[in-house]
């Protein structure tokens, strides 16, 4: 008997440094395997199409003819600039020069929302078991560069995604140290968003708060650097803007589950988590994502995974580009 020809995609996950290439072979119903992966900087492709050119000269297998980049960039019709990038690309075009069928290009949280649930289960952590209900939305957020968050919609036996911009939404703080730390980043910014606290950005304006708060000068640190002394000196400051850092986090990943009704599960994505995953089960991230007075049941209830590695976006990108788009 003939066997069926195997599943071949290209995706991509773009930002604007480096970009990931890979060849994913199988689909979302049955699973996926990255077949192929290779990073590259962007500063030694002058184009997008050079460096997708190069990724396809390494791959020896057969060439796919469908293709998903997520790209950390606003998408629209047309050419799509990237954000931090001087690279410029029409989807349309691109396709034809690299002898694609179709090319899809979707925003990199899009992708990283829709291939958190197809990560191997090995790449996931579980901070909360709980019942999920199968035909309630899933919500999707990751602090890293900024705050993503994305709604997974079951839809026709697949997945419906929903992009949104809720790490904009209003911070809104729950203890007095909190509402200090939000004073002092109003005092810059006017508007505090759940983003100013929750990414990169915003380990080092909760550490620039404490410290003007507890009257030290500020040792211009990095978030790396704040997340590597958090782990290594549980009596550092680095540690306090860590901890302050997750039960935000877990407010906020409460609030979600609330407002939208996200009852099928909350994953958590994102650059910085990883790094600190050994720090979250002790913080206050789950005592302050339940803590909702009467719908404490509500979100007892929803489980919660920790995404620990970065195929996500790849995973999420073929899976898009097997379903044709959004």
């Amino acid at each position: 008997m003939t066997q069926p020809a195997l599943l071949r995609y290209l995706a991509a996950d773009i930002g604007g440094t480096n970009a990931r290439f890979a060849i994913v072979e199988g689909s979302a119903n049955s699973g996926f395997t990255l077949a192929h992966v290779r990073r590259f900087k962007n500063e030694d492709f002058e184009h997008l199409a050079d460096a997708a050119h190069a990724f396809l000269q390494s791959w020896d297998g057969p060439a796919p003819k469908r293709a998903c980049f997520a790209v950390a960039a606003p998408i629209g019709p047309g050419r799509i600039r990237l954000t931090n990038s001087s690279w410029r690309f029409d989807p349309a075009e691109l396709a034809g020069e690299l002898g694609l069928s179709r090319l899809v290009a979707v925003n990199d949280f899009a992708a990283q929302a829709r291939g958190a649930p197809l990560c191997p289960h090995t790449d996931q952590r579980v901070l909360k078991d709980g019942v999920p209900l199968h035909d309630a939305p899933i919500s999707v957020l990751g602090p890293g560069t900024g705050l993503g968050l994305g709604l997974l919609m079951p839809c026709d036996g697949g997945m419906k995604i929903i992009a949104t911009e809720g790490g904009h939404a209003g911070f809104a703080p729950r203890t007095d140290l909190e509402i200090a730390v939000g004073k002092f980043i109003a005092d810059e910014y006017g508007y505090v968003s759940w983003e100013r606290l929750l990414s990169g950005r915003g380990l080092v304006n909760i550490h620039r708060a404490l410290c003007a708060i507890e009257g030290v000068i500020w040792p211009a640190v990095r978030p790396e650097e704040i997340t590597a002394q958090a782990l290594a000196d549980p009596d550092s400051l680095s540690r306090r803007v860590v901890e302050l850092f997750l039960a935000a986090l877990g407010a906020y990943a409460g609030d979600i589950s609330v407002i939208t009704g996200a009852r099928g599960g909350t994953y958590l994505t994102g650059g910085i988590l990883p790094r600190i995953a050994d720090l979250v089960p002790a913080s206050a991230f789950e005592a302050r994502r339940v803590r909702r007075g009467p719908m404490t049941r509500y979100v007892e209830a929803i489980p919660v995974r920790l995404i620990l590695s970065d195929v996500a976006p790849l995973m999420g990108a073929a899976a898009i580009a097997e379903a044709g788009g959004l």
